[in-house]
């Protein structure tokens, strides 16, 4: 009894408790510290709820630095890193006792540990060792994050849980972010507008956005079992403004390309569904461009895309060009996780003087990867999305429950959204995006063996009722 009341007590003793250490030491070590302290008490006092918590708190985190020592994004990367911590103990500790529980391997094992093992591997051609092995074991903290969720949502209580935790959250982060906009619609084509705003630019929000977008719009296409239509209509208007309000040509094809996957998921018995959705959409963006201003400036930044005298353009292929130059110098295990960074610098001639805050990127992940992990590790990367891809396919052709295969649908969608995304930015090292990317990875085949169980269990209750 003490034990379940500690467990609803706790979240709030240690954010008093944390909230004064902050207050008090601010300038130190020490909060970083006691806030792993409190977190690792946390997560294992409630791994589940840990989970909610963060999936709550991971669109409003902050970058917190210790100077001359490392930078974090606090709550979500402390929480994160507890949470692969006391997973990898209690799986160690079982097998010690040899305390094994009937379950299934996680279905992507194998891809996912051996990118784990090239993000280290690739240390022997690294420019410094230690930023090299620092950001694998970063990385690795949130691929691990698909192995949690997938240990911790294993029913139709657990998965509601996680929706009620996430969507309300990631709805106040696109409000907030929408309103910022808004006073700022002067400056709405341009990051300089997201200042204020829990993302940092266009990219990170219409990507994030477009996760919660398409996986509403699937269990509106796709769920016929009785469920609140209205609130989901909400959610999807709500995360449908959002998409409207970003600026990024990346998420537009990205979200292009995965409504097109959807479209065909409905086949030829639903073709009505297929032209209302057409239909509404073409009234939607029709209105949009209507609206003051508006069409010239969507029409210029289309036009753009094939612009090669565009700043913005020209920096994307001089840090393309610096990856493939990355990759012939180390085609094999590349030049190390995080290269890239330490490597390129900026043309003076595009950006002036200034010097980005924070790392670089190659604005391709996929060449990213293939320049820091070479052919190695960019097979690793493949496979990994093929896996995912396969396996998600695999199950749409045995899953009937519509209420499962929606959420199927809206998983894949949204993983293929980031993944034709990743082809001209590179975000998976931050939180807003590494967070549900990886966690979907876990999600996917939590959701499908949920659906193989309920499939199972009710033939046996059907024998039994008669």
């Amino acid at each position: 009894m003490f034990l379940k009341h500690s467990k609803r007590i706790l979240p709030f003793v240690l954010c008093l408790v944390f909230g004064g250490i902050i207050g008090r030491y601010s300038g130190t070590p020490l909060p970083l510290f006691s806030l792993l302290i409190a977190t690792g008490a946390f997560v294992f006092l409630g791994m589940e709820l840990a989970v909610y918590v963060l999936f709550v708190a991971f669109p409003f985190s902050f970058r917190y630095i210790i100077p001359g020592l490392l930078e974090i994004q606090t709550p979500t990367e402390p929480l994160l890193g507890m949470l692969a911590a006391v997973y990898c103990l209690k799986k160690i500790v079982g097998r010690a006792i040899g305390k094994r529980r009937a379950e299934n391997t996680f279905p992507f094992f194998v891809p996912l540990g051996f990118y784990i093992l090239v993000t280290f591997v690739s240390a022997v051609n690294t420019p410094e060792l230690f930023g090299t092995l620092k950001g694998a074991a970063r990385a690795t903290v949130y691929m691990m994050f698909s192995f949690i969720v997938y240990a911790v949502i294993q029913n139709r209580h657990t998965l509601k849980r996680l929706f009620i935790a996430t969507f309300p959250s990631a709805a106040v982060a696109i409000i907030w972010t929408v309103i910022v906009l808004i006073y700022h619609i002067d400056e709405w084509q341009w990051t300089s507008a997201y200042r204020s705003a829990p993302f940092t630019n266009y990219s990170v929000y219409g990507a994030f956005t477009a996760i919660f977008f398409l996986i509403c719009l699937s269990r509106m296409l796709f769920d016929n079992s009785s469920y609140d239509r209205v609130l989901w209509m909400g959610w999807f208007a709500c995360f449908g403004l959002g998409l409207i309000m970003c600026f990024s040509r990346g998420v537009w094809l990205s979200v292009i390309v995965a409504v097109g996957f959807m479209l065909i998921q409905l086949g030829r018995g639903v073709t009505h569904k297929k032209l209302l959705f057409i239909g509404a959409a073409c009234l939607m963006l029709l209105v949009c461009l209507n609206l003051p201003g508006v069409y010239s400036i969507v029409v210029e930044r289309i036009s753009s895309t094939v612009d090669i005298s565009y700043a913005s353009n020209q920096a994307r292929l001089l840090r393309w060009r610096q990856a493939v130059t990355m990759f012939l110098g180390s085609p094999i295990l590349g030049q190390g996780y995080g290269a890239f960074a330490m490597l390129y610098e900026e043309d003076v001639a595009l950006v002036g003087t200034y010097t980005a805050q924070f790392q670089l990127g190659a604005h391709s992940e996929y060449l990213q990867v293939m320049a820091e992990l070479g052919s190695v590790g960019l097979g690793a990367w493949l496979w990994l999305n093929c896996a995912f891809l396969r396996y998600g396919f695999r199950a749409l052709k045995t899953i009937d429950d519509s209420f499962y295969r929606a959420i199927v649908i809206g998983l894949m969608a949204s993983e293929i959204s980031l993944m034709v995304h990743f082809t001209v930015n590179n975000l998976l090292n931050g939180d807003a995006l590494g967070v549900p990317f990886w966690g979907i990875y876990g999600l996917l085949p939590a959701v499908v063996q949920m659906a193989a169980r309920e499939k199972e269990i009710a033939p046996q209750e059907t024998e039994n009722t008669v």
